[in-house]
């Protein structure tokens, strides 16, 4: 009788322990959300790390090219804006924003053009604001020029 009251009292006080340890406002079973999931939707995070480049100064993209440097995504040139052109995976679309992070440097840029070359490539202020040096080749006019430098390893969260 001792063992069967005994072991009465453990599954009370182990239904108990696990009710009580609950959340009172998550009764009906519901946890908390994970991750990445606010709201009812769950905004999945994907990463690449893949080599910046410099993309060049506005100036030398409208003279390399020929054109107004409106870019794929018809922003328009800017040398101050945070933002790069992505490769040709099509893992980002035009306007999506993601944390790039070189050179121990976290910043938010935008995607503003497509890689004619199939890689990242940076604006001049995603460049200095990440401290990867920098800087534009000449250019005498379209087909007409020699590329710049600049590049570092960097990680693109979206």
């Amino acid at each position: 009788m001792k063992m069967r009251t005994l072991a009465g009292l453990m599954v009370a006080a182990l239904s108990f322990g696990m009710t009580a340890c609950g959340d009172a406002e998550m009764a009906d079973g519901e946890s908390l959300p994970n991750p990445g999931e606010e709201g009812g939707y769950v905004h999945a995070m994907a990463s690449v790390t893949k080599t910046l480049y410099y993309e060049g100064a506005c100036s030398w993209l409208k003279c390399a090219n020929g054109n107004s440097a409106t870019g794929a995504c018809g922003y328009g040139c800017s040398d101050s804006k945070l933002a790069f052109a992505r490769d040709s995976a099509q893992r980002m679309t035009c306007g999506q924003s993601a944390k790039v992070t070189a050179n121990g440097r976290t910043v938010t840029a935008t995607v503003w053009d497509q890689s004619c070359c199939n890689r990242f490539e940076g604006t001049d202020g995603l460049m200095t604001a990440l401290g990867i040096s920098h800087g534009d080749g000449a250019c005498r006019g379209k087909g007409d020029f020699d590329y710049g430098y600049g590049q570092a390893s960097a990680t693109f969260v979206y």
